[in-house]
């Protein structure tokens, strides 16, 4: 088990796992996950020579659970990750984003260019894909109109031994420790907060604002058993993305693509982390002859 540190930032208590030395690497998980989910990233990681910073995000694992839906809005948990890494020394981060977290590095990364190196988006694709979803899509991703309804969705996923929630995970990510860190007070409401933040039907009817680009080197990965997300939302991200854009299909790999193919995964991020020259890096103007 790796060691966690404690900070306070944006008004939340962060844990995090912070390893290794060099160009750094922010890992962001999703739900119901923890930084926990990337312990097969971090040691490759670090032995092929980066700084590895791996927060348990708001509302999960070892960090701050506030328990009111307006707190887990997106824009609130960017800035959780831009202070932290400010805290830490960091500037230009490489970031990493599995499922919510995607959808975090997404958003970091056309909001602040100059404040990230290279994106990874596991899973899910970019906001903008997501903002008109098929009706396939719509269907596979049921799950999240479920969970809008607070205090109705926690006790029918507890009721019977949890058994609603087990039937919805299936053997799949950590489900057996899903269950212990959900069960830690507050735990539930807080990460099914995340949902009716940013994915109540209320959400659809804003106006779609049009999305800046992404200028860093981007690359997505997608596992062809994903039940919860299409390839359609992956393999389309790359018309928001100006600089050097990459996408990978894994074949044998569901939606925790970390754990279901840990070897392709590390072997895809460490082949691409710092290859690309960053889009904004600054140029030297040339001589006028």
């Amino acid at each position: 088990m790796m060691e966690k540190k404690t900070v306070h930032v944006n008004g939340v208590d962060l844990a995090y796992v912070d390893e290794g030395e060099g160009p750094p690497v922010v890992l962001l998980h999703g739900f119901p996950d923890s930084s926990y989910l990337w312990r097969n990233q971090i040691p490759a990681l670090v032995e092929g020579g980066f700084r590895v910073i791996a927060p348990d995000l708001r509302g999960f694992g070892d960090s701050g659970k506030p328990q009111e839906v307006e707190a887990y809005g997106m824009q609130t948990i960017v800035n959780d990750v831009v202070a932290l890494t400010m805290e830490l020394g960091v500037r230009r981060p490489h970031l990493v984003g599995h499922d919510w977290g995607a959808a975090i590095a997404w958003m970091y990364a056309f909001l602040m260019p100059r404040r990230i190196d290279h994106l990874v988006a596991l899973s899910v694709g970019h906001p903008g894909v997501f903002a008109t979803p098929s009706i396939e899509q719509r269907a596979a991703s049921w799950y999240m109109l479920f969970y809008q309804f607070p205090g109705v969705s926690e006790e029918l996923l507890r009721r019977n031994g949890w058994r609603l929630f087990k039937e919805i995970m299936g053997r799949d990510g950590d489900h057996d420790r899903y269950l212990r860190d959900l069960a830690r007070p507050g735990a539930l409401t807080a990460g099914l907060n995340w949902y009716r933040a940013n994915r109540s039907p209320a959400s659809e009817l804003r106006i779609t604002r049009r999305f800046p680009p992404v200028l860093a080197p981007a690359l997505g990965i997608w596992g062809a058993g994903d039940k919860a997300l299409l390839e359609e939302g992956m393999a389309a991200s790359g018309k928001f993305v100006k600089g050097p854009w990459r996408y990978e299909r894994i074949e044998d790999a569901g939606h925790w693509l970390p754990l279901d193919a840990p070897d392709q995964v590390n072997k895809l991020l460490l082949g691409f982390l710092g290859t690309e020259r960053p889009a904004h890096e600054e140029r030297r103007p040339r001589r006028r002859l």
